[in-house]
């Protein structure tokens, strides 16, 4: 049985064992907290006791003070000051290590008595171990401060009187109310959730954010702090019960909105008590931590993390909806709308009212909205007028969503199709018909990945918030001038794309690959929408291999015929190969902020290109040939300007000469100017010449490295040049590695300089070359090199399962390549993680052909074309164990050096 610290434990007058036996009382408390977890106490009776300790403690060690002067001064003071807590405090839903909101007013008489007694006390507090957010003021100069600033005026709401004299509490409340809350309701509601959204930018857009703050992400307990201050501003309680009574709030939502609130303060409880400190992030770490701390399971294909935060994020959910909805019920209209909506307003199908900002149904129809197909034609309207519901239609449908099976008839199929195929706001639309439940009438198999997470340091959000990202991204395609805006334009089947988005992860969270399940939704889901034969069939594929243009474009090397000749024979069409190409950089934009870049649209782009030449039948031998040779013209007409005659004869020769050497996917991913550049360094370059060369390109945001030399020079040249780049704290994005038939290696490396925002300056890129001249030239050891930066260069030994579910692993595949051996090495990105594998490489006496480097999508991916010491493909069974068996040891370990 827990044994309680109450406030008849009463603190030693002296100050000398005071302020340690406050110290230890606090300890003490914390100590306690822990104790009631384990008997398991809710989150809120939790943090009510502390609250009420901490109260105890702040009078202890304000009579604590007021002992010290004489008693004349104590009963002058005992009418010119009061202690009172505001904020969190004041909430009293304090956590182990919350700073403790304090106010402190005075009568402006008797100035330097009360401030030498407020600065006392003050410096007691910190002594004791608290931290205090607290300030000082008269009462008028807090009237003024909560007119100026929204942020101390919401503090003033939840205020209680801790101590002094209580007629200036009372008189700070009444002043507060009369000149700050009275006739500026709105205002103070507006700057407050002004304030909340700023909040949120600043904490992830959404509340499925995957390393989300407790109090301070959308759906944390910031949100419920504002349904708090809305309900003192409108009730005169901050009890959310006060809302319901005044039938602002079902009591169901009441129920689920207390709920939330004890879960939250529960994990906020935990967090503060293992960091010591106050924290409030829910790191993966600490995800995995509180998980096994609960007990939770594993269940079928869902790891038990994933099960704990797919809970945290539906109560998170479940707060964000609430604040959204009393914040857009309570906040004022503008007197133009009130007056200007109803003139523009115009009726449709008898019971739409449409006006050019939002869609409504008089109260006396809804009873009209009877089924599903009911509700999808009001979507219907909603999409094709491009306007959202009104603020309480919303709420209605949701309500009566609630009470539909989840039967499709044909008709309520063909309207969600129609919307899916002619909307031009088909992102806002879905979101709206998920936050009602139709979309899960809609498509059952939804709601199991409502809140789903995906536990891994590339995924962003949730996976039902990926999946809306992913069609936001696709719709916004259309707006771009690009070959990715072009290929989503000409899609004539765009219904078909949009619920192939909407299912392409739908089997994620169970036992077997989540393509596979994802086929078999699709070919359910299809079944449901009675869809004829070719956008059945097109449907499908596009959810069944959703993964494989990315697959390819990122880890394959899509110059070689063969790659593409079977690509395009599995997509068929070029239709579904627009819709693939859409659907693919949808899928990579969705995963979160940044993924998606230039290179990577790229690469993409231009498999997308071939493929498409392909299936035109525009693709052969000859027009490869031909593109060749004006790439060869181009650059010959480039580097022999000005000259002509005998001298660009020679120049033609010697040219078509080195391009005899290079190999393909040299001569189709460079750009013209570049392979100028290259080749006069070639026909000028010594033998044991090392060119080194680095360049800023501000479309990216990147750096190139590029590095010339003969393998003979610098053998082991690509894991030498990853050494350095690594100890220079380079993030290595991409690499092209081209080697010629005579030995000589023309390597490009893509970087992000973490060291520089912005353009890089040339006194680094020179400095980097100079490293990377020096391991190559044999002058610097790399091994030491990275050595040296170990400690500020590597990451900390990762926890296992900690970041991702899934395995680090090795796959060798000699079919995809004519002449290579492909090895495909899944690895947790970690600093020095590329430069151990490409040295194993070398070790092994394995050349790289071609690598594809970092590719995150689900983990990273780095890819290696290999050939062995005769330039031929691995075949010796015994070698490629060995391989298979060292690499997976070089990327398991935790320390690389």
């Amino acid at each position: 049985m827990t044994t309680a610290i109450t406030s008849s434990k009463i603190l030693p007058v002296e100050r000398t064992l005071r302020l340690p036996a406050a110290r230890q009382r606090l300890d003490e408390l914390r100590r306690q907290i822990s104790v009631r977890i384990s008997q398991h106490s809710t989150g809120l009776q939790i943090t009510s006791w502390f609250s009420d300790q901490i109260d105890d403690l702040l009078i202890q060690l304000w009579n604590g003070v007021l002992s010290e002067y004489p008693p004349e001064f104590r009963s002058e003071l005992a009418t010119t000051i009061a202690l009172i807590a505001v904020g969190g405090t004041g909430r009293g839903d304090l956590a182990p290590y919350s700073d403790i909101d304090l106010l402190i007013i005075h009568k402006t008489a008797g100035g330097e008595r009360w401030h030498e007694f407020a600065a006392q006390f003050v410096r007691d507090c910190w002594d004791a171990g608290l931290k205090l957010g607290h300030s000082t003021r008269s009462i008028a100069d807090a009237i003024r401060m909560a007119r100026d600033d929204t942020q101390f005026a919401t503090s003033l709401l939840e205020a209680r009187a801790l101590a002094g004299h209580r007629p200036l509490f009372d008189d700070l409340i009444r002043k507060f109310q009369w000149n700050v809350v009275r006739g500026r309701l709105h205002t103070i509601l507006a700057s407050s959730v002004a304030e909340r959204d700023k909040e949120q930018a600043a904490h992830g857009a959404t509340n499925q954010e995957l390393e989300p703050d407790v109090k301070r992400s959308p759906g944390g307990l910031r949100d419920i702090h504002l349904i708090r201050w809305l309900s003192q501003l409108r009730t005169g309680s901050s009890d959310p019960e006060a809302l319901r009574l005044a039938g602002l709030m079902t009591r169901d939502e009441l129920l689920r909105l207390v709920t939330a609130y004890d879960y939250l303060l529960s994990i906020r409880l935990t967090l503060h008590l293992e960091a010591g400190r106050a924290n409030d992030l829910l790191t993966r770490a600490e995800q995995v931590r509180i998980t096994q701390e609960r007990g939770i399971e594993a269940i079928g294909g869902q790891l038990a993390v994933e099960r704990f935060m797919q809970e945290y994020f539906r109560q998170t959910s479940t707060v964000s909806e609430l604040a959204a909805r009393l914040v857009r019920k309570h906040m004022p209209a503008r007197w133009q709308d009130v007056l200007w909506r109803p003139v523009v307003t115009h009726r449709v199908d008898t019971i739409y009212r449409i006006s050019p900002d939002q869609i409504d149904v008089p109260r006396r129809f809804r009873d009209q909205l009877a089924s599903l197909e009911d509700l999808l034609r009001l979507y219907w309207s909603a999409a094709m007028y491009m306007v959202p519901f009104a603020e309480d239609l919303e709420e209605f449908v949701a309500v009566r969503a609630k009470e539909l099976p989840d039967t499709l008839t044909v008709e309520a199929g063909r309207i969600f199709l129609d919307i899916l195929g002619r909307s031009r706001c088909v992102g806002k639309i879905l979101r709206s018909m998920y936050r009602t439940g139709v979309l899960e009438l809609v498509l059952p198999c939804f709601r199991h990945v409502r809140c789903l997470l995906q536990f891994n340091q590339y995924h962003h959000y949730t996976v039902d918030e990926h999946t809306l990202r992913a069609i936001e991204a696709a719709e916004s395609f259309a707006e771009q001038q690009s070959t990715l805006g072009d290929a989503f334009r000409e899609i004539r089947h765009r219904d078909v794309l949009f619920l192939a988005l909407l299912l392409h992860d739908a089997g994620k969270g169970y036992e077997e690959d989540h393509s596979e399940v994802g086929r078999r939704l699709a070919i359910e889901a299809a079944q449901r929408f009675r869809m004829a034969s070719y956008p059945r069939e097109t449907m499908v594929f596009l959810v069944h291999k959703h993964l494989m243009m990315a697959h390819l474009a990122f880890r394959r090397d899509t110059t070689d015929p063969d790659v593409l000749l079977r690509f395009t024979h599995e997509v068929g069409t070029t239709d579904r190969l627009r819709m693939l190409y859409v659907l693919t950089a949808a899928d990579i934009t969705g995963v979160g902020p940044g993924v998606w870049n230039e290179w990577k649209a790229e690469l993409l782009g231009n498999l997308h290109l071939g493929a498409m030449q392909a299936l035109s039948g525009n693709s052969d031998l000859p027009q490869i040939l031909d593109l060749q040779s004006r790439v060869l013209n181009s650059v010959v007409d480039e580097l022999s300007r000005p000259t002509s005659g005998e001298e660009k004869e020679r120049i033609a020769k010697q040219v078509k000469s080195l391009f005899n050497t290079l190999p393909r996917h040299y001569l189709q991913g460079n750009s013209v100017e570049r392979m100028s550049s290259d080749m006069r360094i070639l026909m000028s370059r010594q033998p044991q010449e090392i060119h080194v060369s680095g360049r800023y390109e501000p479309e990216t945001n990147s750096v190139e490295y590029r590095v010339i030399t003969h393998e003979n020079v610098a053998p082991g040249c690509f894991h030498k040049i990853t050494g350095a780049l690594t100890s220079q704290r380079m993030e290595i994005l991409s690499a092209q590695i081209s080697t010629t038939t005579d030995g000589v290696i023309i390597d490009s490396f893509r970087v992000n300089d973490n060291d520089h925002v912005g353009e890089v300056p040339q006194f680094r890129l020179d400095d980097v070359c100079q490293i990377i001249r020096g391991v190559l030239s044999g002058e610097t050891n790399v091994g030491q090199l990275v050595a040296r930066r170990r400690r500020t260069v590597f990451a900390k030994p990762l926890i296992p399962g900690q970041f991702s579910d899934l395995p680090e692993q090795v796959l060798i595949d000699n079919e995809s390549s004519e002449r290579c051996t492909v090895v495909d090495v899944f690895a947790h990105d970690r600093p020095g993680l590329l430069f151990a594998i490409s040295r194993q490489l070398f070790e092994l006496e394995l050349s790289i052909v071609l690598a594809k480097i970092s590719t995150h999508l689900d983990q990273v991916v780095d890819v290696f074309y290999l050939t062995d010491n005769r330039n031929q493909k691995v075949t010796d069974p015994e070698r490629l164990d060995k391989m298979e068996r060292l690499l997976l040891e070089c990327i398991t370990q935790t320390q690389i050096g």
